[in-house]
């Protein structure tokens, strides 16, 4: 067993334990994170909205727009949280969560929303009739047996309402908002997706049942607000399994690796790069899997190299194992660039890097692992690096004649507009030269003259 390090704090099993579960779990959102930041103006909306329906029994409804990780179902978690905290009596009020990926028919809503409506009667009776008919009968169920009492608010989460408004006939979304604007009975109608074109898909009968309201919900507007959100997922509050001392300990090396120099780097590149908290949170999480009670507090290399890999493209990952010859078009592309080249073809490359092989030929040969390939093995390289989209057809003018519409047409014989042989048509390197740099550095195979060319 490795010895202790004496300056870490001497924590059990049971509170590792805690610790991952409560960390973890806010890194994979299956727990809220303490505070929502940056996020203050659409939860008052949306608390406003459910209060409305759940104590005053008002009929609503409204879509949630925002790109993917910007925190709107967090947001209507947030929201309904709030709600049961000031609506104590939660028997006075139903949610019901509906999703696009899960419920692919209307009739599978129709039973899971009587499911999470606790109704047990047999309903294929009712399934039989229409969708309006069977729905009113599941919500007249809610009654108590007194046939005058009011049915109870019920408010319906819709994750992933672009799905949804795919059904045929969209019955259950007709249904749902013409409940809600006839305010016969009280339920609040909340639909939430990415498509910020979501209105055009719905027929015209349910969009005059909708009442058009609609809550933006952006990406964080700073790095600032960024790093606030990991903070608020990584650092922990005592309890009876954590104790203060140990708390306070871990949260300062959670403040000193989110604001080292290497880790702010990093998430300043995933900031620019997408703004995806979900990536961010995720790149902790190996770094939290691995606390023990020898190593209690998170250690900054593993975190360094998550985000490192984390802030990699999908691209560099792709291209990471392409062959040595592949590798020296890229450089030789990188080369004709340095030179004033905006556009090159197979011909200019290969003889850029023939003439750099030639010239280096006595110090590569001498460990017997690089030789000058034939043209039409290098022709082939390149264009599996058009295959791969990291060169591309460069777009001409009118007057040159033009690739058609982007595509990448050097392999596709004579095209509209490209009549030249495809080892004389114009190309262009999709990557930077720093990530040809990054490109190079990352293998282990490059012979060291490759590698200085690179760097040059």
């Amino acid at each position: 067993m490795p010895a202790r390090n004496p300056a870490l704090p001497k924590v059990s099993d049971e509170t590792i334990r805690a610790v991952k579960n409560t960390v973890l779990g806010r890194l994979y959102g299956r727990a809220p994170l303490p505070n929502l930041v940056g996020l203050d103006a659409p939860l008052n909306s949306i608390y406003a909205l459910l209060s409305q329906t759940a104590l005053n029994s008002e009929g609503n409804s409204a879509l949630i727009l925002g790109p993917r990780g910007s925190g709107k179902t967090s947001l209507v978690h947030r929201a309904l949280s709030m709600l049961s905290q000031t609506h104590t009596s939660k028997a006075n009020y139903h949610v019901v969560h509906l999703n696009g990926f899960v419920h692919t028919t209307d009739r599978i809503a129709l039973r899971d929303i009587a499911r999470q409506l606790l109704i047990k009667q047999d309903l294929e009776h009712v399934l039989i009739g229409s969708f309006a008919d069977a729905f009113t009968y599941i919500l007249n169920l809610l009654r108590s047996d007194d046939e005058s009492t009011a049915i109870p608010p019920v408010i319906f989460v819709l994750e992933e309402f672009d799905l949804l408004a795919q059904h045929p006939k969209q019955s259950l979304l007709y249904t749902l908002f013409d409940i809600a604007q006839s305010q016969q009975t009280p339920i609040a109608v909340l639909g939430v997706t990415a498509r910020i074109d979501v209105l055009d898909l719905l027929e015209k009968r349910v969009k005059s049942r909708f009442s058009h309201r609609q809550i933006y919900v952006h990406n964080m507007a700073s790095v600032e607000e960024f790093v606030q959100i990991a903070r608020e997922a990584l650092c922990i509050d005592p309890s009876h399994t954590v104790s203060e001392a140990f708390a306070r300990q871990f949260n300062m090396r959670i403040e000193d690796i989110l604001t080292s120099r290497t880790v702010s780097q990093h998430i300043e590149d995933i900031f620019e790069f997408g703004k995806d908290v979900r990536q961010l949170l995720r790149a902790f999480s190996p770094a939290v899997s691995q606390l023990t009670t020898v190593n209690p507090l998170l250690n900054a290399s593993t975190v360094e190299s998550q985000l490192a890999q984390t802030n990699t493209s999908a691209k560099m990952q792709i291209i990471s194992s392409i062959s040595l010859l592949e590798l020296c078009l890229i450089i030789a592309m990188r080369s004709l660039m340095q030179l004033g080249s905006t556009k090159y073809n197979f011909e200019m490359v290969y003889d850029e890097y023939k003439t750099f092989m030639s010239r280096h030929m006595m110090a590569v040969s001498a460990g017997g692992a690089m030789k000058i390939y034939k043209k039409p093995v290098a022709l082939k390289a390149f264009e599996t690096l058009v295959e791969l989209e990291i060169a591309r057809p460069a777009l001409m003018s009118v007057g040159e004649g033009s690739s058609v519409h982007g595509r990448n047409d050097l392999l596709a014989g004579t095209a509209a507009g490209i009549r030249a042989p495809k080892e004389y048509r114009m190309v262009q390197l999709m990557l930077e030269p720093s990530q040809v740099v990054e490109l190079v550095s990352g293998r282990i195979d490059i012979p060291a003259v490759i590698r200085r060319w690179a760097q040059q």
